[in-house]
Order: C-alpha cells, then sequence, then structure tokens
C-alpha cells in the first residue's frame, strides 16, 4: 500500500472512531511509545527514540489539554497534573538516559488503558437492545414489517 493510501485509511478510520475508541488507540500508542523509546535507548538509535519521546509527549500532552476544565473540576484536574508528570518522567528518562523512570509511566498508561477498556466493554454491553443469555444463544431478532 502506498503512504498515500496509508494516510488516507488512518485519517478515515480516525475520523470515524468514537471518542472512547479514539482514547483507547491513544492510550495504546502511548504505550508503543515507550517501548520504542526503550528499545531504540539500547539499540543507540537517536531518532528514532528522539521520535517515540515527541509522540508520546504529544500524546500526553493532547490528553491533559482534552480533559483540563471538564467536570468535576477535581477529577480533571488530577487528570491534567497525572499526565503533566508523566511528561516530566518521560523527559527526565530521555535526558539522563534513566530508562527505568519510563517503567511507572508504562504501568500508569496501562492502568488507564484498562480502566477505559473495562468501561467501553461495560457501556457496550449496557447499551444491548437484549440483555445475552446465558446459554449463549442469540437474542431474538427484530422483524421490520410494511403493516406498521
Amino acid at each position: 500500500m502506498n503512504q498515500y493510501a496509508a494516510a488516507t485509511y488512518r485519517q478515515t478510520l480516525e475520523s470515524t472512531l468514537s471518542p472512547a475508541d479514539l482514547l483507547i488507540r491513544l492510550y495504546e500508542g502511548a504505550i508503543r511509545c515507550v517501548d520504542i523509546i526503550k528499545e531504540s535507548a539500547r539499540s543507540g538509535d537517536i531518532p528514532r527514540r528522539a521520535d517515540a519521546v515527541n509522540r508520546l509527549t504529544g500524546i500526553l500532552s493532547e490528553l491533559a489539554s482534552a480533559v483540563d476544565g471538564q467536570e468535576p473540576k477535581d477529577l480533571s484536574d488530577s487528570l491534567v497534573s497525572l499526565y503533566l508528570f508523566l511528561i516530566q518522567e518521560v523527559t527526565l528518562a530521555n535526558v539522563a538516559g534513566e530508562l527505568c523512570r519510563l517503567d511507572p509511566v508504562k504501568e500508569i498508561i496501562s492502568d488507564l488503558l484498562g480502566t477505559w477498556r473495562a468501561a467501553v466493554l461495560s457501556s457496550r454491553k449496557s447499551a444491548l437492545p437484549f440483555p445475552p443469555k446465558a446459554d449463549g444463544a442469540a437474542p431474538p431478532r427484530r422483524s421490520l414489517s410494511v403493516r406498521g
């Protein structure tokens, strides 16, 4: 697939994702960036490491700006503080070459990802028109009648 087609596909996919699915993809991307930073630091690939640091801090900055000022205020303030702390740790890990600082960063992001995945799954289950049956049978199908 050529680069233009791949970019168009990604743009279309991102514009059709629900906000929750987009958030999950951001967290997944952040975790991948942490792994890339560690891998490229060990291999000495400085440009790849710098790119991953920039991407990770960009994702965390975007997450912070998305919740800044939202209600409930105390929760949004806590999340903004958490994201800023993570940015600080990534920056210090990169500058000082202390890769061990990335372990808590990855753990926190993984916890947030797990929480959002569970929330999305729970909300999707509650949105089903018919609850799934215990025996695994499919729910009854709705039919459409032209008679009304």
